[in-house]
């Protein structure tokens, strides 16, 4: 869902033009061949679903047909979260996509689609500045840093607002639980299997709550929880799992030769270099990078040489890659979900204060990450978080991975609660596991989805992708 964990897949950051209709658009798709066995469609939609017969826009559409029709199962659709698009599966392919693909299509048609404001080809519209650096309130916590960050991000908005034009109105995942319906109504498919991965479990929760009865099967991994409608106990959940993060950090280090800091605790190490440091703020934005579990030999090697009196790497190796000059809708997509409405600074500090309680060393950090991608960004339209009312769904498989520091463990188990026929599956792997590549989630998340089996109450899948 964010910088800190992306897929390896090509990502593509764009927008949507909105173009005047006079009536409803007809949901029809025409196929096209765009190589390596793909085929590429747009989908025409009212870019708000509550005037119909306003203007419309494009969802970019891709489909991987299944190898043998005479055995297909229909289609399985799918979004595979914030940041990539049908790129990911027309352009070169990454390989645990490319498996995760030949896995499917043996017996079913894949289709992914893009959110409104992320596709390609001539729906192609930057918005002409990036946000705010995501890690700004983290690098500076002072008055002034506050106050550039929000002018920023408006800047970023509007700038965005004037790209997409009419388009604009209609970025929030009700929108786009919308477009998902009417891409199964086009598939010809009476019920909707679906995947979600990420931000894309953001449109299946509203899918459920809007259209359940139409929903055949639904898995989802790297869960984000759109239903905390108090922004302090969302937070404190992001602040508790990132706390336990260090701790798990510290339990790799322990039993990990290659740990730079092996043989000694290094939550310990951790807390020392910030009580003597007097660049938190970089300390902290680089730990926010470097607690994903991949970049952990990265943490521990920064730690042990800023001890030494070099943190550079604090501010290089661990970093996200740099902003283009451009940006894309896709941050205010988040903010018009998750954040539309935010406090002023004294209330964020109050919050703070709270976060601080609960995670001390550590997780009270994420406050600032979070708040920093919505800072600024006025909150229309909104899709504003709310516990989630899907009574009438069919069982709906979770996957909850434990090292997951991106939407993390919490969040993805108290959405899972809500679904009345929930299987929940923990793991000990991280982000978007399933689409990684993680053997054990393969089989039970296709078998469910090609074949409706869901996997035994209790079921485990150990860690395969941690370092």
């Amino acid at each position: 869902m964010s910088g800190r964990y992306r897929v390896a897949i090509v990502a593509v950051m764009l927008a949507v033009t909105a173009q005047p209709a006079s009536a409803a658009p007809e949901p029809a798709l025409r196929w096209r061949d765009c190589g390596a066995d793909t085929q590429c469609a747009v989908l025409t939609v009212p870019v708000d679903w509550a005037d119909p017969a306003g203007p419309v826009t494009g969802i970019d559409v891709v489909r991987v047909p299944a190898k043998d029709p005479a055995r297909g199962t229909g289609a399985v659709v799918a979004n595979l979260g914030a940041g990539n698009s049908t790129a990911a599966i027309v352009g070169p392919r990454s390989a645990p996509i490319q498996s995760w693909l030949d896995q499917l299509t043996g017996r079913s048609d894949v289709v992914v689609f893009d959110p409104r404001g992320l596709g390609r080809d001539d729906r192609q519209t930057a918005c002409p500045r990036p946000p705010a650096p995501i890690l700004g309130l983290v690098r500076r916590q002072d008055d002034a840093a506050w106050t550039t960050h929000a002018r920023e991000n408006a800047a970023y908005d509007a700038g965005c607002r004037q790209a997409a034009g009419p388009a604009f109105a209609g970025l929030n995942s009700w929108q786009i639980a919308h477009d998902l319906d009417a891409l199964r109504a086009a598939l010809g498919e009476k019920k909707l299997r679906y995947f979600g991965n990420s931000y894309g479990t953001t449109y299946g929760q509203a899918y459920a709550e809007l259209f359940g009865a139409r929903l055949d099967r639904m898995y989802l991994d790297g869960v984000a929880d759109h239903t905390r409608p108090r922004l302090i106990d969302w937070l404190a959940d992001h602040a508790r799992a990132q706390e336990q993060q260090l701790l798990r950090f510290r339990d790799w280090c322990a039993f990990s030769p290659s740990c730079a800091l092996h043989g000694e605790d290094a939550a310990k190490a951790w807390d020392d270099l910030v009580s003597t440091s007097a660049m938190t703020g970089d300390l902290f934005a680089g730990a926010l990078v470097g607690m994903n579990p991949p970049r952990w030999p990265d943490l521990a090697r920064a730690i042990a040489r800023a001890r030494a009196g070099d943190a550079s790497d604090f501010r290089t190796v661990l970093d996200y890659p740099p902003t283009g000059p451009t940006g894309s809708v896709q941050a205010a997509t988040l903010c018009h979900d998750f954040m539309p409405v935010l406090l002023d600074h004294a209330g964020f500090l109050e919050i703070e204060r709270r976060l601080k309680a609960v995670a001390p060393r550590f997780g009270w950090i994420e406050g600032r990450y979070e708040v920093g991608r919505c800072l600024g960004i006025p909150g229309e339209p909104a899709y504003p978080p709310h516990p989630l009312s899907a009574a009438g769904t069919p069982p709906v498989l979770v996957t909850i991975g434990e090292l997951d520091n991106n939407t993390g463990h919490l969040g993805a188990a108290h959405v899972a609660r809500q679904f009345p026929r929930a299987r929940s599956v923990r793991h000990g792997d991280g982000h978007a596991a399933y689409l990684l590549g993680n053997a054990c989630l393969r089989e039970l998340g296709n078998a469910y989805l090609l074949d409706g089996v869901l996997p035994p109450d209790g079921t485990f899948c150990p860690a395969e992708l941690a370092p």
